[in-house]
């Protein structure tokens, strides 16, 4: 399925809390941010948060 401008947003802000947290390098953050911004579907988006807890998370997964 394709990802829409709404759920790159959502993977993003994902991304942003868990490098806030600590669970992300700043270069893994930049890595990450980077293929989310560029991601054409669903999947591509669930592979970047796959590894981080499910907690206070909506939408993508």
């Amino acid at each position: 399925m394709r990802a829409s401008h709404a759920d790159r947003d959502r993977v993003v802000d994902v991304l942003r809390v868990a490098a806030g947290e600590g669970r992300l390098s700043l270069e893994e953050l930049e890595e990450r941010l980077e293929t989310a911004l560029s991601a054409r579907t669903v999947g591509e988006l669930a592979v970047l948060t796959a590894d981080l807890p499910a907690v206070g998370r909506s939408g993508v997964r």
